[in-house]
């Protein structure tokens, strides 16, 4: 592919459609169960209508492991999982839902966007996935960094 050729990409050219979604209250485990079987990274967050209310990614899952269940000291979930807790014996119950730890500003875009420039607005908020809308804010798409990438070889 020429330089000319990706800088005239736009997102409908490179994004996955109808994306994996969560809601508010997917639980811990069933994002972490979600993202195993599917070979993900992110998703983006609905509401009951289907809009877009934010995005989790695995790193928001790290962190939430990190601060332990609600009520505990930092770290208490790795700690279970040092002392040999099996993974169905895990305390993820009061790790919360996803509604409790995702990222609210999810950075989106259209499909007629110039994938130049959501690669530029990906590298000046530090993000590796835009989800992209329709006009009722409804999630149609992702874009990741691999999919930029993948488009700009050089």
């Amino acid at each position: 592919m020429t330089p000319k050729t990706a800088s005239k990409l736009r997102v409908e050219d490179v994004m996955t459609r109808n994306p994996i979604t969560v809601s508010l209250d997917t639980s811990v485990r069933e994002l972490a169960q979600l993202f195993d079987a599917n070979d993900i990274s992110g998703a983006p967050v609905v509401d009951a209508q289907g809009r877009i209310v934010g995005v989790v990614s695995k790193t928001d899952l790290i962190h939430r492991c990190i601060e332990g269940p609600v009520g505990s000291g930092p770290q208490s979930f790795f700690a279970q999982l040092a002392e040999g807790v099996s993974s169905a014996d895990l305390d993820t119950e009061n790790l919360g839902t996803v509604g409790d730890f995702m990222t609210t500003d999810a950075v989106t875009a259209t499909v007629n966007e110039p994938l130049v420039k959501i690669a530029h607005r990906m590298a000046s908020e530090n993000v590796h996935r835009v989800v992209v809308v329709d006009e009722s804010l409804t999630a149609i798409g992702m874009v990741t960094t691999l999919d930029v990438l993948k488009n700009f070889p050089e």
